[in-house]
């Protein structure tokens, strides 16, 4: 069986959940009417994902780099779980932080997740009309709020944004292979105990982190609220095929209706203003967070060889 049909099967044992709203035309309550689904503000003017357009980007020069705590703690991440919407690693409990970036709170950090869909388009935000093959999402919330609290505050939840793009790295496939068998403990089969030791630095590696768009929108999924202070870094995570076709293989991870595109159409401005930083520091490549993305692949002991 190829590594594309293992992946391409990962998220299918979950076909029997049949969720309220999609992201394609498979149910009632596709994209364009989220807006219809109970206490949505899916069409309000402060939505997110957005085109980022380079010329309209306003330099903020007090833009400050931030405070990731524990981010290299690598028993911080807790379990891997199918939610038939996406792929989400949840964090342990008042474990990791996030902090300075000129925010002004500390935020805890719950969960990260995946947006994907083509070898070529697959990230929710776009940076001149660009998609990316896939973008990650790391998502906290205010400290001193509760989770009810914080989605009804405007700045109730800091969510960061990571571009994912193909490198090739050679002579890695088996490496994987070898660490990743045993990654996971399965518990269901859409939740699994992460045993391996990775942190949240291992995913990201030496991408820069202080280069970063900021402006203030919404969660990119049902019901929308409009209480996120978004930061898109502008640096992509490079993510290595393992094999010269790997790219589409590890970008089509399906849902429970077996589609592919999981990520929201980019909403109107209306006005808003999108800052930047000013760093444009050195950095170096990372390969690390092909190790997760590939244990979707191993974790429900689907083939992918």
């Amino acid at each position: 069986v190829s590594y594309l049909t293992g992946v391409m099967n990962i998220l299918n044992v979950l076909c029997f959940l049949g969720p309220e709203w999609c992201y394609e035309s498979h149910c009632e309550f596709s994209p364009s009417q989220w807006h219809l689904l109970p206490h949505s503000s899916c069409d309000g003017e402060r939505q997110s994902p957005i085109n980022i357009e380079k010329k309209s980007v306003e330099v903020d020069e007090n833009l400050e780099s931030f405070t990731f705590t524990k981010f290299d703690d690598k028993h911080a991440i807790e379990q891997i779980v199918n939610t038939g919407h996406t792929v989400k690693c949840t964090l342990k409990q008042d474990t990791v932080e996030i902090s300075g970036g000129s925010l002004e709170h500390v935020y805890s950090t719950l969960q990260f997740h995946f947006h994907w869909g083509s070898v070529t388009d697959g990230s929710e935000h776009t940076v001149d009309s660009h998609r990316y093959p896939m973008e990650m999402h790391i998502v906290s919330k205010r400290k001193d709020l509760t989770l009810d609290e914080a989605v009804q505050t405007p700045d109730g939840l800091a969510v960061l944004g990571f571009f994912i793009e193909v490198t090739i790295i050679s002579h890695q496939k088996l490496c994987l292979e070898s660490i990743l068998m045993g990654q996971f403990n399965i518990r269901t089969s859409s939740k699994a105990e992460v045993i391996e030791e990775i942190s949240i630095d291992d995913l990201l590696g030496g991408m820069n982190r202080n280069d970063f768009y900021r402006y203030h929108g919404s969660l990119t999924t049902p019901q929308c609220n409009e209480v996120v202070v978004w930061t898109v870094f502008k640096e992509p995570v490079k993510f290595s095929k393992l094999r010269s076709d790997g790219s589409q293989q590890m970008m089509m991870f399906p849902t429970q209706a077996g589609y592919h595109k999981v990520f929201r159409p980019t909403q109107p401005l209306h006005g808003r203003k999108i800052y930047s930083s000013s760093s444009a520091s050195r950095t170096k490549t990372s390969v690390t967070l092909v190790f997760l993305l590939f244990c979707l692949c191993t974790v429900f002991n689907i083939p992918c060889l």
